[in-house]
């Protein structure tokens, strides 16, 4: 605990913590165990927590007083020793690398396709929240060679489990929709279920791992899926 926090008074119900502005994963890491400390001790008192890359807001059912709950978070943070033991997963999510961008994104980074379909599966990549549509990840991890702009005008429909790149990010559509990335590859996965609890599997601080997979596995894999017979694969942190 080596981070000095600010406290944004953003309403008289909604306050915000906030770490440094930086995208780290030992504050994002913080942020997630803190959120978990101030759920179990405030729980009855709040609507919702949620998690930015630097930043949790709380949305309180009442208003708050500020100076009061200022000092119980420091106090929080302070004593509790265990903020950086937090229980992660790193989810295996399976692709067929064949986007209809590849060339593209090629041209733009000067690299063959091996060499971007290697560099792209080679990080383990670190979720840190879900925004922009439910159940799209903001991923860190890409690396810098595999940086490639935005489309100037987006394309009217990407399909659902489209794996991308935008810039210095990499994601994966979980539904069809509009979007101006780079699709390179595709999951055979369905990644956010809206009847299940809680609709998406992996949780913020969990990484995600691509794994190239064969047209061949690509059907197999999304028979699966449809028979409600497979079981995305993960490993404990």
């Amino acid at each position: 605990m080596n981070y000095s926090l600010k406290y944004k008074y953003i309403s008289p119900e909604i306050l915000e913590i906030c770490w440094p502005a930086e995208i780290h994963k030992n504050i994002l890491l913080e942020m997630m165990a803190m959120k978990k400390v101030i759920l179990s001790r405030w729980q009855d008192e709040l609507w919702d927590i949620t998690i930015g890359y630097h930043c949790l807001s709380l949305y309180f059912k009442d208003p708050y007083s500020l100076q009061e709950v200022n000092g119980e978070l420091e106090t929080m943070y302070q004593q509790d020793q265990n903020l950086s033991l937090v229980k992660r997963k790193r989810w295996k999510i399976p692709v067929l690398y064949k986007g209809k961008d590849l060339e593209r994104v090629s041209m733009l980074t000067g690299l063959p396709s091996k060499d971007i379909i290697a560099l792209h599966q080679k990080p383990s990549y670190l979720l840190y929240f879900y925004g922009f549509m439910p159940g799209f990840m903001y991923l860190g991890g890409l690396s810098d060679r595999l940086f490639a702009a935005r489309k100037d005008k987006p394309d009217p429909k990407i399909p659902k489990g489209s794996v991308a790149i935008g810039g210095k990010q990499t994601g994966i559509y979980p539904m069809d929709s509009p979007g101006g990335w780079n699709v390179i590859g595709n999951t055979p996965v369905t990644l956010f279920e809206l009847h299940q609890q809680p609709p998406v599997k992996a949780q913020p601080g969990d990484e995600i791992c691509f794994q190239e997979i064969s047209e061949s596995d690509f059907r197999t894999i999304l028979n699966a899926v449809k028979k409600n017979s497979y079981s995305l694969k993960y490993e404990e942190l």
